[in-house]
């Protein structure tokens, strides 16, 4: 049977006018789909007075993710897992703020976070000689961070040239506190055996585990050369050995080295996911 025109108009109007048309209409507006969402985390991140900061670093720590605070101090991350999550928040000239938040899918999870002042503390950086000029940007960029005093532990330039004559590994014991070389080749934490962050459900725990039970440190060292990833720990769970670094790096070729003990020490852009094993920085020489 064909409808006539008029006939047509007036039933395209029935239909949007209906209640339960409106509501799908309405509905679809206000809640979108977020893909493969769970979870939301939100907040905000005040400092001093109640004031919000702004470019404040959020980290999950477990999952590697990132957000940064707007101009009013809040944060959201959505599309998360459920369950438990490790949270680090941080920012230049705050004490950094450590968190555990049970994530859930039924509603928003939000927190306030307040950011303590950080007074420096000089005795936790070792600098040696003074300032150097450089060309390139990566090296202007380390020489900044080595004289700012707000962290981490140092190499310069001069202490590689009068030390050409020794193995990396060798000079990276001797002068870097939470360090440890083992057998001169290996890198891995002095502060922590074994790594991972370990959760009753964690699938990788029995993996990890291991460390423990055989004696022998999993815990490696980060390894960065010029800003670009070239070891880490989650390599060796795809049976990547750990470089050997007195053979696999000369120390006439760097300038420079700096070296976090876990990811709270490290400075912003400068996040590693160590399992808080630490991250080595290597900077190569100027020719």
């Amino acid at each position: 049977m064909r409808l006539s025109s008029l006939a047509v108009v007036a039933l395209v109007l029935h239909v949007a006018a209906s209640p339960a048309a409106s509501d799908l209409v309405a509905q679809g507006a206000a809640s979108p789909a977020e893909p493969g969402s769970s979870a939301v985390f939100r907040g905000r991140v005040l400092g001093t007075g109640g004031a919000p900061i702004f470019d404040a670093d959020v980290w999950l720590i477990a999952i590697d993710k990132h957000v940064a605070t707007d101009s009013a101090g809040a944060f959201r991350i959505g599309g998360l897992p459920a369950g438990k999550q490790l949270v680090q928040v941080r920012h230049v000239g705050f004490a950094v703020a450590h968190d555990t938040i049970q994530l859930s899918a039924e509603h928003d999870n939000i927190r306030t976070y307040a950011l303590e002042p950080q007074s420096t503390t000089l005795d936790t950086v070792k600098t040696v000689a003074g300032q150097a000029n450089y060309l390139s940007p990566r090296l202007r960029a380390f020489e900044e961070r080595r004289l700012s005093k707000q962290g981490g532990y140092f190499l310069s330039d001069s202490v590689f040239r009068r030390n050409e004559n020794s193995t990396l590994g060798n000079l990276l014991e001797s002068r870097v506190p939470g360090l440890n070389v083992v057998k001169g080749t290996t890198l891995v934490s002095g502060r922590k055996h074994c790594r991972g962050l370990l959760f009753i459900d964690d699938p990788g725990a029995k993996v990890k585990s291991r460390c423990k039970e055989t004696g022998i440190s999993d815990c490696y060292v980060t390894i960065y050369v010029d800003g670009t990833l070239y070891y880490t720990a989650k390599m060796a769970d795809q049976g990547v050995a750990p470089p050997d670094v007195s053979r696999a790096f000369n120390v006439s070729d760097f300038a420079g080295a700096e070296f976090y003990a876990d990811g709270a020490a490290s400075p912003a852009g400068m996040h590693s996911n160590d399992d808080g094993c630490g991250s080595l920085w290597l900077w190569t020489r100027e020719r």
